[in-house]
């Protein structure tokens, strides 16, 4: 009887060992790194579409047709009419497994350039969380549809 219960014991212990090694991970951890359309950089070139704004269009149109593409999918945290700048809050914008990723943030700026605002600049801004640091990037998806509906809006027709 004493043998059986040394070797349950050992057995116990080895099991237990062998599970020291093993990472144990919560069901609602993300499994993988960003998400797809995150590109990590730090040129503004690269973050940035210019649009060419269609002449006639008057600034106050301008802006207001920027709120409302804008106002349709986001919250607005800055906007300034008289200096044609309009930005959303950092928010988790991906979605995975049903659940917002609070390690994936972005954020839109749309600006009109110059004195005239014959141009528009839509940026897009994004950080993927690992450890303790962010690295800094933007979203292609989200920049790209958001320039788009903005032409579509107040662009030049080709």
């Amino acid at each position: 009887m004493a043998q059986r219960h040394t070797l349950l014991v050992f057995a116990a212990a080895l099991s237990l060992s062998a599970c020291h090694g093993m990472q144990v991970r919560s069901p609602l951890a993300p499994v993988s790194g960003p998400p797809p359309a995150f590109a990590p950089t730090t040129s503004d070139v690269r973050a940035t579409r210019l649009i060419d704004v269609r002449d006639g269009l008057t600034k106050s149109a301008e802006f207001r047709a920027a709120t409302d593409l804008l106002t349709q999918k986001f919250s607005i945290d800055v906007s300034d009419q008289r200096a044609g700048f309009l930005m959303t809050p950092w928010q988790a914008s991906f979605v995975r497994d049903g659940v917002p990723d609070l390690r994936y943030r972005t954020r839109l700026i749309i600006r009109f350039l110059g004195d005239d605002w014959k141009q528009a600049s839509v940026r897009s801004e994004a950080n993927w969380q690992r450890a303790d640091e962010w690295d800094v990037g933007y979203d292609s998806k989200m920049l790209d549809d958001v320039a788009n509906d903005l032409r579509t809006r107040i662009g030049k027709k080709p």
